[in-house]
């Protein structure tokens, strides 16, 4: 229809009116009006701003008594030890795809393929590593941790728990925050390695293991291997928040559950990515800062 307007209406003035009339009456069969974007604001707001007031009140009480060390180990094990099959698997997918990639790519743009592995290096430790390890563990753990969460707050569990005085923060979200800043940080060192590992696999005819790595190392930095840790130690308070957040507000029985852990993963995603993509333009800045 716009398109008809461009070709029919000579008039400028009346052409701008009809397109403007136009894209009103699309955006209102759309449903989309200045209350329900409105609404959206203030629900996007309300969870960001409620998520980091619950971070900042389990940072609070991390360093409270009672340490309930027995609860971290056991919800280190779940995080963890359970998690490195699946962590080897799409992280050493990764590094196969990285490397034919970019076999495939130096080749035909530059005709040399001897930097592979220093490229290679640079994208596993600063980006594949933290990030993907982080967003898999939100799907795994922080799916089976919000699922949890739920079923405990519909079968009121928790409010047991408030009845009892007992701190559901305390009991409930400290003891996965520290097992998931612990083992996010040692899945991404075990799902780089793999990934580096399974790279070279894929490039041995062109490469021996002692020449590959030599190669990654001219590339590679203590600096990117910082990045790995760093990010991974940002990005490993976002699972267990997100799934306590919207674990302790679900409602309705198996059908809240299921909301709930799908909002909680969803929402823990995308939060690596936002971070990521901050963190980075944190880095590339002070980068330039130091250069100059």
């Amino acid at each position: 229809m716009t398109e008809w307007v461009h070709q029919k209406v000579k008039n400028a003035f009346l052409r701008a009116v009809l397109i403007g009339l136009l894209d009103i009456f699309y955006i209102a069969r759309l449903g989309l009006t200045f209350e329900s974007i409105g609404s959206s604001l203030l629900r996007f707001f309300e969870v960001i701003g409620g998520i980091v007031w619950l971070f900042a009140r389990s940072l609070f009480f991390l360093f409270l008594p009672p340490y309930r060390l027995r609860e971290i180990l056991k919800q280190a094990d779940a995080a963890g030890w359970r998690t490195i099959p699946l962590i080897a698997v799409v992280l050493g997918c990764l590094g196969l795809i990285t490397v034919l990639e970019l076999n495939f790519q130096l080749a035909r743009v530059v005709g040399n393929t001897s930097y592979v592995p220093g490229f290679a290096g640079i994208l596993i430790f600063r980006e594949f590593g933290p990030t993907v390890v982080a967003a898999m563990f939100a799907a795994k753990v922080g799916a089976s941790w919000a699922a949890e969460i739920s079923n405990m707050k519909i079968t009121e569990q928790i409010d047991a728990m408030e009845m009892s005085s007992v701190n559901p923060i305390n009991y409930i979200v400290v003891p996965r925050l520290v097992a998931s800043a612990v083992m996010i940080v040692a899945l991404s060192a075990v799902g780089a390695a793999f990934a580096l590992l399974l790279g070279w696999f894929v490039s041995r005819q062109d490469f021996s293991f002692f020449a590959y790595y030599a190669m990654m190392s001219r590339f590679t930095k203590y600096t990117d291997m910082g990045t790995l840790f760093t990010k991974a130690l940002v990005f490993s308070p976002v699972a267990p928040i997100c799934a306590a957040w919207y674990g302790f507000r679900a409602q309705g029985g198996a059908r809240g559950v299921g909301e709930s852990t799908t909002k909680a993963v969803v929402t823990s995603i995308l939060m690596i990515i936002v971070l990521d993509f901050f963190m980075n333009s944190l880095a590339d800045r002070l980068l330039k800062v130091v250069l100059e």
